[in-house]
């Protein structure tokens, strides 16, 4: 992947450099959607795309479990896990042209699986694993990063380019690295959330994959999204809707204190980043659906509805009821003492659905193999859509795992 720069000229020539190169185009619009009645899925993790026997032992395990469906990590940190995009390939396929993500759905969509794009939307950078890439947005862009409150006015007095600006901003995270996983794309700001319907769409327009599944779609917590582009994208909405008088009261106000806007109208604050999460997926959708309309966009999201919306600012029922997204995918990691909660968590985030899909996620990764198929009974009985189970990599880890769930639950679904 060769680009970080946002929407523009060289995002153009990038795009009209790879249609030269002979890329095989994927179906047209008219390609039916690959959408299963009962999903049969697992995440498979970017790491497990580095190497091509990797590959091949993921869909040779697909094969052996029933799956039918593959949501496949191509977007992990504001990289591409796949050859001549939009943004610059991980340390560890820089210089390679081996294409992980065409050798999957090559090799998936010849046994019958269906594969989706999954990329983690906000979710752009790990301190402790940085990519040195030049063109990573990270270096390209700092000004679409994400800041934290506390640090907030330190960093709105430094330019975005400053040396200091990404150093404290990856000092926070690595301080505060059990609340936020690492640094985030901001929503709010509109050139970030164009570059990353720009990226889906050109994954969507070069490859034939089935799905784009999206992933860090939303805030890290309620203390997040006080960057130069929210604040001042927050106060325009409410400088239109106060007024002269007010507005020249808070002109006055905002000069001593940046986050004042946020204070003074905190309920109207968390509505914004709710809205730019959303309009975030609308414009995915908007985006990919241009491209082909028939390809399927899921997301994964918390389970619970109200922590969801309250405190990630991820309204996930209002995308399914709007069609933004056809599935939801709720991260119902439950562990094998928490069953009571798995089981709640599961009927509720059925019952809010609506006319839309959900296939619920389940920590295979945290549970004995059995307890994991007594789930998935679980979940088809109180009438959830199908199964994605976190991660491909952690059922590898279990002796037989992949037998036992082709045996007792999911049966052929792929072909030998």
């Amino acid at each position: 992947m060769l680009r970080c720069v946002g929407p523009g000229s060289i995002a153009t020539v990038s795009l009209v450099l790879l249609a030269a190169c002979g890329s095989a185009p994927p179906p047209g619009p008219e390609a039916p959607a690959p959408l299963p009645p009962d999903a049969r899925a697992s995440w498979v993790v970017r790491s497990s795309l580095t190497r091509e026997r990797s590959v091949r032992r993921v869909v040779d395990e697909a094969v052996a479990a029933g799956l039918n469906t593959l949501l496949v990590q191509v977007r992990g940190r504001g990289d591409a896990y796949f050859q001549g995009g939009l943004e610059p390939p991980p340390p560890s396929l820089q210089g390679k042209d081996y294409d992980p993500l065409r050798l999957i759905v090559d090799l998936a969509h010849a046994r019958g699986i269906t594969v989706h794009a999954w990329v983690n939307a906000n979710l752009v950078w790990s301190p402790e694993q940085p990519n040195p890439h030049p063109l990573h947005l990270v270096h390209r862009h700092p000004e679409w990063l994400m800041a934290p409150e506390p640090l907030a006015r330190e960093l709105l007095r430094l330019p975005p380019g400053h040396d200091g600006f990404r150093s404290r901003l990856e000092s926070y995270v690595k301080q505060h690295k059990s609340s936020v996983e690492g640094v985030y794309g901001d929503p709010a700001n509109s050139e970030y959330r164009r570059h990353l319907a720009d990226v889906c769409a050109d994954v969507v327009r070069r490859y034939d994959v089935d799905g784009i599944h999206l992933d860090y779609i939303r805030y890290p917590g309620p203390k997040w999204g006080y960057s130069r582009a929210g604040l001042d994208a927050f106060r325009v909405e409410i400088d239109r809707e106060i007024s002269a008088g007010d507005r020249r009261d808070m002109a006055g106000r905002v000069l001593k204190n940046p986050l004042v806007y946020t204070r003074r109208y905190p309920v109207r604050w968390a509505s914004f980043r709710r809205r730019v999460v959303s309009r975030m997926v609308e414009g995915i959708a908007t985006a990919t659906r241009g491209i082909r309309s028939s390809i399927v966009i899921s997301a994964a999201v918390f389970p619970d509805v109200t922590d969801a919306r309250d405190r990630r600012f991820q309204e996930w029922t209002e995308w399914l009821r709007s069609g933004w997204i056809d599935v939801a995918c709720p991260m119902n990691y439950a562990t094998s003492a928490e069953r009571s909660t798995f089981e709640q968590r599961t009927r509720a985030a059925i019952a809010a659905r609506g006319r839309g899909r959900v296939w619920m996620g389940i920590g295979s990764w945290r549970l004995p193999i059995d307890e994991t198929v007594s789930r998935v009974r679980f979940v088809r009985r109180v009438g959830a859509n199908g199964v994605v189970l976190f991660s491909h990599g952690g059922l590898q880890g279990q002796a037989g795992a992949f037998g036992k769930l082709r045996r007792t639950v999911f049966g052929d679904a792929a072909r030998e």
